[in-house]
């Protein structure tokens, strides 16, 4: 796929291309961000990880396997976790964009080439966004790390596991 982008930067939203298939291109205050889809094993986990969290999930919830998350009216920011759980009512209404305010959690798998940005820059601006649960999968750690927006847009360490998401069994990530 060719893509020619026909601005400077800031970038917004409108100069990506759309309903293409390929890389994941994000957009972080106007620079665009493009990044493959992960290996077979990485797009596993992210299987895995949607499905269980599905079946856990109450009917207010949806659970979609990556979902563009853009912030009503702005255009310079726009993220695709790996796995969403967004409000039925948002996904109901349609669109291609969630606004950060109707997400519940937000998962990213790391890759080598991801592992800061989502360490550090997702979950900075995840944080910005006021997402309450951001979890972070290192498959080759083999860990899970729960995250909990707290105080000050500062997500908790060890926390992220209130509500039906304290039920999710990240051990069982690594039996599959």
């Amino acid at each position: 796929m060719v893509v020619s982008i026909g601005s400077v930067l800031p970038l917004r939203v409108e100069d990506l291309p759309q309903d293409e298939g390929g890389p994941r291109m994000e957009l972080v205050d106007g620079s665009l961000h493009v990044t493959p889809l992960g290996d077979l094993r990485h797009q596993r986990l992210v299987a895995l990880l949607a499905h269980r969290l599905t079946d856990l999930a109450p009917l207010e919830w949806v659970v979609l396997p990556g979902a563009n998350l853009l912030r009503r009216a702005a255009t310079d920011r726009l993220l695709i976790p790996d796995v969403v759980v967004v409000a039925e009512e948002a996904v109901a209404e349609g669109g291609v964009y969630a606004d950060p305010s109707d997400v519940l959690l937000v998962v990213e798998v790391e890759s080598p080439s991801t592992r800061s940005v989502d360490r550090l820059l997702k979950r900075e601006l995840y944080a910005q966004w006021k997402v309450p649960h951001y979890w972070v999968v290192d498959p080759e750690a083999r860990t899970l790390t729960r995250l909990e927006l707290g105080p000050g847009r500062r997500y908790a360490e060890g926390s992220g596991d209130t509500g039906w998401l304290a039920s999710f069994d990240g051990s069982a990530l690594w039996s599959a």
